[in-house]
């Protein structure tokens, strides 16, 4: 199986716990003698927001005309990179795509939402979503599975994970029922961080509880990709 994780947290990796869960998810795939695994920083790349392709007409999004990736917004930065501030370097993200059999996001939470980086992530996936809605091809993302990883403070971290479960699902992945794994480290909204999050995460993942949702979640997805 060919696994890719893509981070998609603004926070310094080191103190994230979305990516401390991440990791431990990973690990646990590994013991379990996945094939192949890849991870990607999206924080790390140059991604040219979303060009709203879709919305100038059902055809222009994904677009063979559009480039090698069906992507106005790639390829424009690709004949104008100074119009959109360099290159633009979501091929890295389709490319894993492409890649991968099964896919874990993991992003924090933000104001009680997802990440601006993945929602910038999401929209630029349209052009996948798209070949289908709009030209009758296959989708690529069909047959994939992929699994939702969240980490927050204490603004409805749940929440979070099953509307990208949700939005996941849209896009055309296969997203199995407890195909997310989410941590919040208090439910008292008036809390604010006296110190780092990430060791609270780390010692959860220790516990009988987080080992046994850690592994509920990984069991999960395997399963999902079993029947796919």
């Amino acid at each position: 199986m060919k696994l890719l994780a893509i981070s998609t947290t603004t926070h310094d990796a080191a103190q994230s716990t979305s990516v401390a869960m991440l990791q431990a998810v990973l690990s646990l795939f590994a013991e379990m003698g996945s094939s192949e695994i890849r991870t990607v920083n999206a924080d790390q790349l140059h991604i040219v927001k979303n060009l709203s392709c879709y919305a100038n007409g059902k055809k222009d999004c994904a677009n063979p005309a559009s480039g090698p990736y069906r992507c106005w917004a790639h390829q424009g930065s690709v004949e104008d990179p100074e119009k959109y501030g360099g290159v633009d370097q979501m091929p890295v993200i389709y490319d894993g795509l492409a890649w991968a059999d099964m896919v874990l996001w993991g992003t924090s939470v933000r104001w009680g939402s997802h990440s601006a980086l993945l929602q910038k992530i999401i929209e630029r996936m349209d052009t996948l979503e798209n070949r289908a809605a709009s030209w009758g091809e296959r989708n690529p993302l069909r047959g994939k599975v992929a699994g939702v990883v969240v980490g927050g403070l204490h603004w409805k971290t749940g929440s979070v994970a099953d509307h990208l479960v949700e939005v996941f699902g849209l896009l055309g992945f296969t997203v199995p029922p407890g195909g997310r794994l989410a941590w919040q480290r208090s439910q008292d909204m008036n809390f604010e961080h006296p110190d780092p999050d990430r060791p609270y995460v780390e010692r959860w993942l220790q516990t009988d509880n987080g080992r046994g949702a850690l592994r509920s979640f990984v069991l999960t997805l395997l399963a999902a990709r079993r029947r796919t």
